[in-house]
């Protein structure tokens, strides 16, 4: 099958199921670790951890300055090409852990706190790392080889998660979390040497590489602004209203945003080589982004539903209850996470295209929305419910990056947004019905003797009700959720 003729539906259902399996499986290692040690932490702990790694992840964006969309679409470079990108994307990691170094100290005056000061540096060592691992994971997606990137991902996830548990238990505290962090980063260098073939040769990076990073630098350039207003929640709350609070909130966004991380780092990773392969084909790149959409929305909205209603069964049996200060902020972010995903589809689709300023200009006005938000949250907000503010602004603003969306993917691509928000009016009345079936359940929950019945109710209701509305509605079953190989 040359280049030109896959078979999009074929190559994006296979991809999903591997990517799939193994994101799931990564996330549940990843909750499930996370969870366990919250037994174990005290919210204030969680938030100093949360400040370090969010100061590491803005910094994280740099990474490879975009040298990864490079690879992926450009099949024609040698190996000789790949060896010094490899490098520069190394090197780059090590200089990113040399201006941590001297950065640390003014984040550790700015927040008052020099605990700080030690976390970052040995989080920002992480960079290292996935610089060295971008370049062949990145060979990996560009081939549609899903099964080991998954394989690759999973591993790294499964070192992370274990590293987590056994130093939080061990009495590490907030130390545990960043040095879990910093070991996933290693534990994936480790699996891509393993499993990847790509091996770099030793050459320096030549005129190539700055070739591709010149062009990758546009495409990144929306990545590293989207991370930094991504972080810039957690860097507002934890300045303005403490370490505690971060906690909470960093623990009800972990939660609330989970299933769309999930759902989205799934669905992005295999449709970005597939759109870029489909870029000449735009009845096929429509059929192929519009699957996306429903995709995401049939396997995150049940989910999401369940949150909504779930997280204060599924709290309470964590830590005594001293989570439970979270529970409405996940409420609010569950639903901001469907608009969320829905409108992070579309930069995929403008670097496919050969349109990577829309997704600069979508970082911007999203970016601009979003920390403008924050800010008058944190301002106007009566005392004790700013990070309930906050959670509400990444519900209330996503409608209008959302409307810039449709706006400038009519510019670059067939996508319109009559027939796409069409095809997603069934998922979305799926969803309020498990929501409202949900609400009812949860009326019970005085009744049931313990919060672990109250959670299983409500799994079982979420399940009862989604699979009817799929078997009678829409007439497709769980194997259906994800596109099948046509012909």
């Amino acid at each position: 099958m040359t280049e030109r003729e896959i078979d999009p539906r074929h190559e994006m259902k296979r991809g999903l199921w591997w990517m799939g399996a193994a994101t799931l499986a990564m996330r549940l290692l990843d909750v499930g670790g996370s969870l366990l040690v919250l037994q174990f932490l005290a919210p204030a702990e969680v938030g100093l951890a949360a400040l370090a790694w969010s100061i590491a992840v803005a910094i994280e964006a740099f990474n490879g300055l975009g040298v990864g969309q490079v690879v992926v679409r450009q099949r024609e470079l040698s190996h000789g090409e790949l060896s010094g990108l490899f490098w520069f994307c190394t090197l780059l990691g090590a200089a990113a852990v040399a201006v941590m170094g001297g950065v640390a100290p003014f984040l550790a005056v700015f927040y008052a706190d020099w605990r700080l000061y030690p976390m970052v540096l040995v989080s920002a060592t992480k960079l290292i790392f996935v610089g060295a691992a971008l370049v062949p994971l990145q060979l990996l997606t560009r081939d549609l080889h899903f099964k080991t990137a998954g394989a690759v991902q999973t591993l790294a996830t499964l070192g992370e998660a274990v590293t987590k548990v056994v130093l939080v238990v061990a009495g590490f505290g907030a130390w545990g979390l960043v040095l879990a962090n910093v070991a996933r980063g290693l534990f994936l260098c480790l699996a891509l040497w393993r499993l990847a073939p790509f091996r770099p040769a030793l050459v320096a990076p030549d005129a190539s590489t700055r070739r591709a990073v010149a062009f990758g630098f546009r495409t990144a350039l929306a990545s590293i602004i989207y991370h930094v207003y991504r972080n810039l929640d957690f860097l507002l709350i934890g300045r303005f209203l403490g370490l505690r609070v971060l906690g909470i909130y960093q623990t009800a966004f972990q939660l609330g945003m989970t299933p769309l991380e999930i759902v989205l780092q799934l669905v992005n990773r295999v449709q970005y080589p597939i759109y870029a392969r489909l870029r000449e084909q735009p009845a096929a790149l429509l059929q192929a982004f519009n699957r996306s959409a429903r995709s995401l929305l049939l396997i995150l909205g049940p989910v999401a539903a369940l949150l909504c209603f779930a997280s204060t069964d599924l709290l309470a049996l964590i830590g005594g209850g001293k989570w439970l200060p979270a529970v409405p902020l996940i409420q609010v972010l569950v639903w901001a996470s469907l608009l969320r995903g829905i409108s992070q589809l579309f930069p995929q689709l403008y670097n496919a295209t050969g349109r990577p300023g829309f997704s600069v200009v979508d970082a911007l006005f999203t970016g601009a929305t979003l920390v403008s938000g924050f800010a008058l949250a944190l301002w106007l907000a009566p005392e004790g419910e700013g990070a309930q503010w906050v959670a509400w602004v990444w519900l209330l603003t996503y409608p209008l990056p959302l409307a810039a969306h449709f706006w400038m993917a009519r510019q670059c691509s067939p996508v319109r947004p009559g027939p796409m928000l069409r095809g997603l009016v069934a998922p979305a009345v799926g969803i309020g019905l498990v929501a409202l079936v949900l609400a009812i359940g949860s009326l019970a929950r005085p009744y049931l003797p313990s919060p672990i019945l109250s959670l299983a109710l409500l799994v079982l209701l979420t399940i009862g009700t989604w699979a009817g509305w799929l078997r009678g509605v829409l007439h497709v079953g769980w194997g259906d959720l994800l596109p099948k190989k046509s012909g």
